[in-house]
């Protein structure tokens, strides 16, 4: 039985996904990337040029520079960083059109990782650092918003 088309305007040449999605994918992925970049030069450059504030809850060099700041031996902000550049290719129309299966359980998947890896980096900031990065703050937010916008596009692009 054919589904009835009722999610509003849809990409062309698309399997049913709405044609916000993958924009909305590329711009968040393109946003991620930018400050996920920033982070890490921040990281390997030990800067101090975060313009946070570095007294109180809200310290960005306490969370940037802390030991949880490397998850086995990779700096956390690198992981960002090789994430979005991961999402960017596959949010782009042409990934969200594919026939192969790949593209979508690829975006899925690093979508459900990614997001399940700020849930532990929000956990680390708030109960073992007792601080929150700004900047962090900025690629968790980006990481929920991609994944959400993911999951939507998943969702109503089930194959028939």
């Amino acid at each position: 039985m054919p589904r009835p088309e009722t999610r509003g305007p849809v990409a062309a040449g698309t399997t049913g996904v709405p044609s916000w999605v993958p924009v909305a994918s590329v711009l968040i992925a393109v946003a991620g990337l930018a400050v996920a970049a920033y982070l890490t030069i921040e990281h390997y450059t030990a800067s101090t040029t975060l313009a946070c504030p570095e007294t109180g809850v809200v310290n960005c060099q306490k969370v940037t520079t802390s030991a949880q700041s490397v998850v086995f031996g990779i700096p956390v902000a690198l992981l960002g960083l090789v994430f979005f550049a991961a999402m960017l290719p596959l949010g782009l129309p042409v990934a969200w059109r594919a026939a192969h299966p790949l593209p979508r359980w690829g975006r899925a998947g690093f979508a459900l990782v990614g997001v399940g890896f700020v849930f532990y980096l929000v956990y680390t900031e708030l109960f073992t650092l007792n601080a929150i990065c700004l900047w962090c703050t900025a690629v968790h937010v980006l990481t929920l918003a991609l994944f959400a916008v993911v999951a939507i596009g998943t969702a109503v692009s089930v194959p028939d």
